[in-house]
């Protein structure tokens, strides 16, 4: 193999830089096919001058370096110098091979390479893979336990010789599996690529969806799920839809005549709203449709809430929102935290364009994502927000049912869930 010529190190800190550039050259080449050896590292010296008025400090420096090179078994050239009498100075010091390697690089490093190496080669062997091949799946599970690289080459092994297609990720027969292990994409691929295959033809799980009628008529009836199309049939007139992100509101929304509430559960909402609710994206209200529904989505004051707003207008559902906008915040940002739910600081994020928030929404959007939006000196908002995130838990129901029925919503006074 061609060796690498490195760089050149200082003599009297030689021992020192090369232990440094041979753990990092392990780092980086680690997961290489057939990393180069060997590594050949230059001595530099100073000039005549300096190394007649210095000589024991150089003569010292030199005679240290032979030793430690010799302690390592690295071979070295030598060069003629004039020190008031002529000497033999080290020229070149080269690392071998891997052996020597691992002995010079830090314990840390070592441990990693050699890991490494290991899997590249259980990986060839038992998957019957090229080499370069074997490498580029073992850097992919860099992250994975050992145990869970052993799963890897036995999933593959079974995909190899049986054919799974429409199964889901759970379902596939992998015996001494847990039935979640295949539910992490990464491990997929890193399986097709051992199997050689594009796809495993695995199916996922269906999209879910569920909702509950608000009207009061119907309140007897348990809520729903729906993992297929769905529409409203019989008499049942839906006019109002509020699709919200939690379900803690989910399950206290008071009551609303021909009203339906959907639980969107997040970011979940944006796979299955158009697919599981199509007459959502076709509804028209503010085009004088009046058999459309209106359609209010409630979400969180943060730039998640925001950017799953966006998405929802993206799928086709022509919807306002509710307590998503710079107005709102002013009210409840006392209710807001900079906290997760693991108490770590929630951090700034760049935005990313929202084409379809109206002016309100995308100065909330800018705001949550950490920017200030220049307010003026009565909103207080002028050198950035207080809190990055306004959860919509905390938003009183009493404050939602006014603000619905400022719509032309038909929620009776005093329902008793306004309170909750």
């Amino acid at each position: 193999m061609t060796g690498i010529r490195a760089r050149g190190v200082n003599a009297r800190t030689a021992p020192m830089e090369i232990c440094d550039a041979v753990t990092r050259y392990l780092q980086r080449r680690r997961y290489d096919a057939e990393p180069r050896w060997p590594l050949v590292f230059s001595v530099r010296w100073p000039d005549q001058r300096t190394l007649t008025a210095q000589a024991p400090d150089w003569h010292k420096a030199n005679n240290a370096l032979r030793e430690w090179a010799q302690r390592q078994g690295c071979p070295v050239t030598n060069k003629h110098r004039l020190m008031v009498t002529p000497v033999e100075l080290i020229d070149t010091v080269t690392v071998a091979d891997e052996q020597t390697a691992l002995r010079i690089a830090d314990r840390a490093s070592a441990r990693h390479y050699h890991k490494a190496r290991q899997r590249i080669d259980l990986l060839a062997d038992e998957c019957s893979i090229p080499r370069d091949t074997a490498a580029s799946v073992a850097k992919m599970l860099d992250s994975e336990s050992d145990v869970d690289v052993t799963l890897v080459i036995r999933a593959a092994q079974f995909f190899g010789a049986h054919d799974a297609t429409g199964l889901t990720p759970r379902q596939v027969p992998l015996a001494g599996f847990s039935a979640k292990w295949l539910d992490q994409t990464h491990r997929r691929n890193v399986i097709c690529t051992l199997c050689g295959k594009d796809s495993l033809g695995l199916s996922d799980r269906p999209p879910e969806l569920r909702m509950r009628w608000l009207d009061p008529a119907y309140s007897d009836e348990p809520e729903m799920m729906i993992t297929r199309p769905w529409r409203p049939g019989g008499e049942r007139d839906i006019r109002y839809v509020i699709i919200v992100e939690n379900k803690d509101t989910y399950q206290s929304m008071p009551d609303i005549a021909h009203g339906l509430c959907v639980w969107g559960a997040g970011k979940a909402i944006l796979a299955s709203i158009a697919l599981l609710l199509p007459w959502l994206t076709t509804a028209r209200p503010d085009d004088g449709d009046d058999s459309s529904p209106q359609v209010v989505y409630w979400g969180d004051m943060d730039a998640d809430g925001l950017e799953i707003l966006d998405a929802v207008r993206h799928t086709g559902v022509r919807c306002k929102s509710l307590f998503m906008d710079v107005e709102a915040y002013q009210r409840y940002s006392w209710f807001g935290t900079n906290l997760t739910s693991t108490s770590t600081p929630l951090t700034s994020r760049e935005p990313k364009a929202t084409p379809t928030l109206d002016f309100g929404e995308r100065e909330l959007y800018l705001l949550t994502c950490g920017e200030a939006v220049g307010q003026s000196d009565e909103s207080g908002l002028s050198d950035g927000p207080t809190h990055l995130r306004v959860e919509q838990e905390r938003i009183p129901l009493i404050d939602a049912a006014d603000a619905l029925r400022s719509l032309g919503w038909p929620i009776a006074a005093n329902n008793d869930k306004e309170t909750q």
